[in-house]
């Protein structure tokens, strides 16, 4: 039986959790809600078996990787024209995210841009929206227990956030059954932006001590599942593990992440980029330069990575995420990835700096000091 929590939302968690999908939408009074996926995962039959318990589930599947602000409308029109009353994320962030914005337009008409972080958006989000159970089948994102939204606005031109705690799923279905059949490569991604949020929130500058204990205990949780999970997708210990991880990753960094995100977030802004492979690839340079700030919180990462409290804990932790990296299926440089170009550094470098998640950074950036980072990962 899954285990049932609350913190900071609802949270159903162990295998056979898809199976009280309709037990928690009669709870939540959603008669018809609309399902927010994508075709890939739609074409597994995966979406199907999910949904087999429901009477009148609309299915939307037309969310791309990074999704788009006209993904959104999109799946606004169908929530309107079907009368939908409530909504459903099934699949990995992206869809995740997309259904939490279209929860979000359902009830705040205009455009997105409106409810940007950077511009106030935060004090514009109401209570009143409709009631949404996120289902994830990838462990990376922590969307499901996250009080944001990222989609890429036409007004922008990158990843822009909307951000409040009504934003927060009414419920999150955690089964880590669902991520067995994930393939290695995605396993690993998905994986490796769990393991930086989870790093990324611990050095935030932001005064946060239950955030910090929940990056602590979501490391550890990672550590344990994600080379395993990687390996063998139908280790279900190992899947489980890398699942709570995950979860665990997407509460801590509601406490503020650092300068990888801001720069994931500008390189994802250029064609179909996954975010999660672009935060493994820079990790140990971001880590580098942090490290003359933060040598006491990275020693504590150390340590619980069981690399000892030395002077020389820091430096084992930077080594480690690299040899994390090589025992990987995933590009090891950011020359690897398509659709990335190297004479574009300085243009991902602006774009990353008006992204928020480099202000609670521990060592403050520049744009010089951005392109020296990609540069270096390049």
């Amino acid at each position: 039986m899954p285990a049932t929590f609350t913190f900071p939302n609802r949270i159903l968690f162990g295998a056979g959790a898809r199976r009280l999908l309709g037990e928690e939408l009669a709870r939540l009074g959603v008669r018809r809600p609309l399902v927010v996926t994508d075709p890939g995962l739609r074409s597994t039959g995966l979406v199907d078996e999910v949904l087999s318990g429901l009477d009148d589930p609309v299915v939307f599947e037309e969310v791309q990787a990074n999704p788009t602000e006209a993904d959104v409308l999109a799946g606004l029109d169908r929530y309107h024209a079907q009368r939908c009353d409530g909504l459903i994320g099934l699949g990995g962030g992206s869809p995740i995210d997309a259904a939490k914005a279209i929860r979000l337009m359902a009830t705040h008409p205009g455009r997105l841009v409106d409810y940007d972080l950077t511009t106030g958006g935060l004090e514009r989000i109401t209570p009143n929206l409709p009631a949404m159970a996120a289902i994830p089948t990838t462990a990376g994102t922590g969307t499901e227990a996250g009080r944001g939204t990222l989609i890429q606005l036409p007004q922008t031109g990158r990843k822009t956030i909307a951000l409040s705690p009504h934003l927060l799923p009414s419920v999150a279905l955690c089964d880590p059954e669902l991520t067995r059949d994930l393939p290695p490569v995605l396993t690993a991604g998905t994986g490796m932006d769990a393991f930086t949020h989870c790093i990324e929130s611990y050095l935030s500058t932001t005064f946060h001590p239950i955030c910090d204990g929940i990056a602590l205990e979501g490391l550890r949780y990672i550590s344990r599942g994600l080379e395993a999970a990687a390996r063998n997708g139908t280790d279900q210990a190992a899947r489980e593990s890398l699942m709570m991880g995950a979860l665990l990753g997407g509460i801590s960094f509601s406490k503020g992440l650092g300068v990888i995100h801001s720069l994931s977030h500008a390189l994802g802004s250029e064609g179909r980029v996954h975010h999660g492979t672009l935060n493994a690839i820079l990790l140990p340079h971001a880590l580098r330069f942090n490290r003359e700030v933060a040598t006491p919180r990275l020693s504590d990462l150390a340590a619980r990575l069981g690399l000892g409290r030395s002077g020389e804990g820091p430096a084992h932790l930077i080594t480690l995420t690299e040899l994390v990296l090589i025992r990987l299926p995933l590009p090891k440089r950011l020359r690897d990835v398509p659709d990335l170009r190297h004479d574009r550094i300085a243009e991902y470098a602006r774009l990353a700096m008006l992204d928020h998640c480099h202000k609670t950074n521990p060592r403050p950036c520049t744009q010089a000091d951005m392109e020296a980072m990609l540069d270096r990962a390049w």
